[in-house]
């Protein structure tokens, strides 16, 4: 009788195991935001592959929340510190806000090397239309004859990974905040091409804003780039119109106007070590991502410049006001930068040069989405801890996205005309992401134009760096 009992009780805990099993794994499987219990994040990896799941904190240091292999029975149950960027982000309720999410890191059994941002419990590894970014295939097309060093990870491609990345990552990552001014857009007309220019600049940030992790992979002659939804913005608004009024002349061979707000932003950097089989020695991965977490410029702007008055401020109610200046307060405008053109008869009457209008959409998309070149503090600090990532540096940005969200509204747009003098070219710049949700690659628009003829293409260069981008071979039509 007992044993029967027994044998009840057994098969009684079995069944009740296997429903909370189900139950957990319903509960993970949520692929619109992320499951809490208890204080925990719940959740499920599916796919194939060994992961870390990290975040970065204000102390500077990066934290491993968890190590693991995907596609396990059971949900993962992780603890993330979120109320540490809270309590010092939200100190003051005159700025917007956006915490840092987690990321995970991850390596596929077929060498798919990637890092996403955590936003939902299905986390899913190995279907690319599915991932938040476009990960490095470290096979590629290139079948090596060498071997790989003894007990390394080989995938029959070019590169062999150390069978303990995962730790080399954990003790080789960082993070740094910058607090600083950054040139959000910016306009230059080269070599006197225009008489007079008209230009009108208006920017709202809002709750429906979402910060956006920007991550670069540098394996040696190029970058891969991929952007990683974030957090939302919380906090004051920002509201900046900025245009002529009426006509300004072109009184100079090089005539530049930028606009700039404070924003404070993270870079999280790191490195796996691996083997190149083709150059037969051994080589690091870096890793570098970048999130604005803060803009301090909040409250109402309106700004006009005329030309006997120059610039000034009609209304001005709010901190951090935003400030013009010719010179652009960036490192560098994004190496891996393209640049859209469009051609300008010289009619002798006014032409449409250049017109952007980013709003608010239910994906990410070309046409609400924006980003800004890291700053000078950032693109130094990078380049001060290696060549590597300083070419890092000048290939990453800060993305943000514009999503419809209640009653609230985010956009950017852009409008400039002139008055040729003669035939020239207007231009502004694009940066092409990879997005899971997108498929295709998404071309985000860095709102930078030029006003040329071609005789010097230089776009906005840091006068404190010298670093620019040139146009040659990046160039297309519109």
């Amino acid at each position: 009788m007992s044993r029967r009992k027994f044998l009840v009780r057994v098969l009684l805990l079995i069944f009740l195991s296997g429903n909370m099993v189900n139950a957990l794994n319903y509960l993970a499987s949520n692929e619109d935001s992320i499951t809490r219990i208890l204080g925990y994040d719940v959740y499920k990896i599916e796919g194939s592959g060994n992961y870390t799941i990290y975040y970065p904190l204000p102390n500077g240091s990066i934290k491993v929340l968890k190590r693991g292999k995907a596609g396990g029975i059971f949900p993962v149950f992780v603890k993330v510190p979120r109320e540490e960027w809270v309590g010092k982000l939200s100190t003051s309720g005159e700025a917007l806000y956006a915490p840092p999410t987690p990321l995970i890191l991850y390596i596929t059994p077929d060498g798919k090397l990637g890092v996403k941002s955590i936003t939902a419990s299905r986390i899913r590894l190995e279907n690319e239309e599915d991932l938040n970014l476009k990960d490095l295939n470290l096979k590629g097309s290139y079948q090596a004859q060498s071997s790989c060093p003894n007990g390394w990870i080989d995938f029959g491609g070019r590169y062999c990974l150390s069978p303990n990345w995962d730790f080399h990552f954990e003790s080789n990552a960082k993070t740094k905040t910058f607090d600083e001014w950054i040139t959000i857009t910016g306009l230059k007309i080269e070599n006197n091409v225009a008489e007079e220019v008209y230009f009108a600049w208006d920017l709202s940030l809002s709750s429906s804003t979402y910060s956006y992790w920007t991550i670069g992979i540098d394996v040696g002659p190029f970058t891969v780039l991929s952007v990683s939804k974030g957090h939302k913005f919380e906090g004051q608004a920002l509201y900046i119109s900025y245009q002529s009024k009426g006509p300004l002349v072109v009184d100079s061979d090089t005539w530049e106007r930028y606009l700039s707000i404070r924003v404070e932003y993270i870079i999280v950097h790191s490195k796996v070590p691996a083997y190149d089989k083709l150059a037969r020695e051994y080589v690091w991965i870096e890793i570098a991502q970048t999130y604005p977490v803060k803009i301090h410029s909040t409250g109402e702007y309106t700004i006009r410049e005329s030309s006997t008055r120059g610039i000034y401020f009609t209304e001005s109610n709010g901190n951090n006001p935003p400030r013009i200046t010719t010179t652009p307060n960036i490192w560098s405008l994004p190496k891996e930068a393209e640049w859209k053109r469009t051609w300008i008869s010289n009619t002798g009457d006014w032409e449409d040069a250049i017109y952007i209008k980013q709003s608010q959409s239910y994906s990410f998309s070309s046409t609400s989405s924006l980003s800004i070149p890291i700053g000078y503090a950032g693109g130094r600090y990078l380049s001060s801890i290696s060549p590597t990532l300083g070419r890092l540096a000048s290939a990453l940005s800060l993305t943000f996205g514009f999503y419809k969200y209640m009653n609230v509204a985010s956009y950017a747009k852009y409008s400039v005309d002139i008055k040729p003098r003669r035939d020239c070219y207007a231009m502004y710049s694009i940066l092409n992401v990879k997005v899971g949700e997108s498929g295709p690659k998404v071309e985000v628009p860095l709102v930078f134009g030029v006003i040329t003829d071609g005789k010097t293409p230089t776009p906005p260069c840091n006068p404190e760096t010298n670093l620019c981008i040139t146009t040659t071979n990046k160039i297309k039509e519109t």
